[in-house]
């Protein structure tokens, strides 16, 4: 009996206890729905379930901007007008040279050519038919017409090529005069950016005999029924591997004077201060200083000059675009100048080693192109049908 009483005073005890639940639990209940996270279920199951849909997918589209599509451009050219720095020979100053590193090109005042003497050899040279120097151009440029015709069926290359050295010019003493002094001016512009080591070469390429320079004038004629106001399109200009290249400019209306291209493809126009040449940096260059400095390919908006014809009166304008070239022997071996990094030099630590391992060596002189033959590159670089492709790729380390 004492038991059983004992039992029945504790479920009354039990039963007292506030908050307990009707099965007689000690522990608390679930707290009252809110209506921070309770929502009313719609009276139809399915008809509810796709209209919460539908609500929530037109929110989603109202609530999500359209996406803008960029129509493609027509062209690989900028409309921009690139003004690059100028460079003086009168008072040089290696600023503008430093910063020519970072675009691949400047303008140069202050080199000597008389004012009337690019007018002239525009004129010579427009007086000869590009048709009859197929043959020497590939002379001059160290190929053959046979691979020239396998390659691209026989067309006419409008462009003519002349070695200032040989006697490809003696009938036009204009147009040699006048490569002759840019030869002088471009080969100072070397010596400057021997000058300027940190974005330059480290050390001057043709002194002491080390290496023989090459100049060419490379004239490009302007086809029937292309603008005069636009760069040639992809795949037809021509290219040819050089240090540097020097270019006149005329004042041109409602066009720009020369045009670069960089690795890219992408054609920027360029003005013409008043009397400067523009000096484009080449691949040579670039490997030359270990690739501080940027590479680009120049050319000058082709310019009208009267061509005479045979009966002494003035013919059909042709327009020419003429580029001197400071270039190399085909036989030039292409490497960086600076001395490439000893892995076996004692003093090393392993973490230097592990650096010069993966091509950082603790100098910073490692080279960043492997050595090659310029004969073959000329070749790969003439040929070139997609000009945005960087031929230098499969040097580069």
């Amino acid at each position: 009996m004492a038991s059983s009483s004992s039992s029945s005073s504790t479920g009354a005890a039990v039963a007292s206890v506030p908050g307990t639940t009707s099965g007689g639990s000690i522990f608390p209940g679930p707290p009252p729905p809110t209506p921070s996270n309770h929502k009313p279920l719609p009276s139809t199951a399915a008809g509810g379930t796709e209209a919460a849909l539908s609500a929530f997918l037109n929110r989603m589209l109202l609530s999500t901007p359209a996406p803008t599509l960029l129509p493609r451009p027509s062209s690989r050219l900028k409309n921009r007008t690139s003004a690059p720095p100028i460079v003086s020979l009168d008072s040089p100053d290696l600023a503008p040279l430093c910063a020519a590193a970072d675009v691949g090109y400047f303008h140069l005042a202050g080199h000597g050519i008389p004012s009337q003497l690019p007018s002239s050899a525009l004129a010579e040279l427009s007086r000869v038919d590009a048709s009859e120097l197929r043959a020497s151009n590939f002379c001059t440029l160290g190929f053959s017409e046979e691979d020239q015709e396998e390659e691209d069926g026989g067309d006419d290359d409008p462009a003519m090529v002349f070695d200032v050295d040989e006697r490809g010019m003696d009938a036009l003493p204009a147009a040699a005069e006048y490569a002759r002094r840019m030869r002088e001016v471009g080969m100072k512009v070397v010596q400057l950016l021997s000058r300027c080591p940190e974005v330059g070469f480290a050390e001057e390429p043709f002194a002491e005999g080390r290496r023989k320079a090459r100049c060419l004038v490379w004239v490009s004629k302007a086809g029937t029924g292309e603008s005069a106001a636009a760069p040639p399109a992809a795949g037809k200009a021509k290219a040819y591997p050089y240090v540097l290249g020097l270019h006149s400019q005329w004042e041109q209306e409602a066009a720009p004077s020369s045009w670069v291209m960089d690795d890219s493809g992408e054609w920027t126009a360029v003005g013409a201060p008043d009397g400067a040449l523009l000096v484009t940096i080449g691949d040579i260059a670039q490997v030359w200083s270990n690739g501080k400095l940027k590479k680009v390919r120049g050319m000058a908006r082709p310019t009208s000059a009267p061509s005479p014809s045979s009966d002494g009166h003035a013919g059909e304008p042709g327009r020419l675009s003429i580029t001197v070239l400071i270039t190399l022997p085909l036989d030039a071996i292409i490497s960086p100048l600076v001395p490439p990094s000893d892995a076996g030099e004692e003093g090393f630590d392993e973490e230097e080693k592990e650096k010069e391992t993966d091509g950082a060596d603790a100098d910073g002189d490692e080279w960043k192109f492997r050595s090659f033959l310029l004969e073959d590159y000329a070749w790969r670089v003439y040929h070139e049908r997609l000009q945005f492709k960087d031929p230098l790729a499969r040097y580069r380390i």
